[in-house]
């Protein structure tokens, strides 16, 4: 569970979130939607307290926190395996039974057999594989994901949702995930938040039925709704400039 509430943050002139609230279930996995640039990043970023607000409060029951980036961010002189293994060096002084986690999940992640190659001897897809691997080999409490598919191609971004769809049954964790992506919002969440603005504010919350995934009814009625609610506010804007 994670509550922030009445959130204000300023970079210099421009005032990115202002008296912003937003709360988070146990488990939940919650989708942030928007257009580019309007804070969604700086929201995950306040969330893993990489950001410290000028004013409100951020309440977190979560101890483990896990950051999968947009780019695998992985440390080139470091194998597979090392580079999953970075994150429980705080959590285990045995480096036995490190290895050993990190090899337990290669194959979920579908890289049993790559654990002794380097970053640049591996695919896009693989290295991101790595980035997804190395999140939840620590068992996280908040999964915070920033649009970490949207470098790869169709076929391979689907791939890598339903990994992360398998690797949440693996371990449960409270997820937030920030995409443009309307059709992987609705695959994967609970929940769907649209923010747009300046600052950033809500403008639509949704709860996701689990059937609204697979009948074609129900999943295009709610893309409609989440491209209304932008285009509405696309309107509001040009109306007040």
């Amino acid at each position: 569970m994670f509550e922030i509430k009445n959130i204000e943050l300023d970079f210099g002139a421009l005032k990115v979130l202002d008296n912003f609230s937003i709360k988070g279930e146990v488990e939940q996995f919650l989708c942030l939607v928007g257009p580019s640039g309007i804070g969604k990043t700086s929201i995950l970023n306040v969330l893993a307290e990489i950001l410290k607000p000028g004013s409100g409060s951020v309440v977190s029951d979560n101890k483990r926190i896990a950051y999968v980036f947009q780019e695998p961010r992985l440390l080139p002189w470091m194998t597979v395996e090392d580079n999953m293994e970075v994150g429980l060096f705080s959590l285990d002084k045995d480096a036995h039974r490190r290895k050993k986690t990190v090899r337990q999940l290669l194959p979920q992640i579908g890289l049993e057999g790559f654990g002794h190659y380097y970053p640049d001897q591996l695919s896009g897809g693989m290295k991101q594989r790595v980035s997804i691997g190395r999140a939840f080999v620590i068992q996280p409490d908040l999964l915070l994901l920033d649009e970490p598919f949207s470098g790869l191609d169709e076929a391979l971004k689907i791939e890598m949702q339903d990994l992360l769809l398998t690797l949440k049954k693996y371990h449960m964790c409270t997820t937030v995930m920030v995409t443009h992506d309307i059709q992987e919002a609705i695959k994967l969440s609970d929940r769907i938040i649209v923010v747009d603005g300046r600052p950033c504010r809500i403008i639509l919350d949704v709860m996701i039925n689990p059937e609204d995934r697979v009948e074609p009814e129900g999943k295009n009625q709610l893309t409609e709704k989440i491209k209304s609610a932008l285009t509405k506010q696309k309107l509001i804007k040009g109306m007040n400039n």
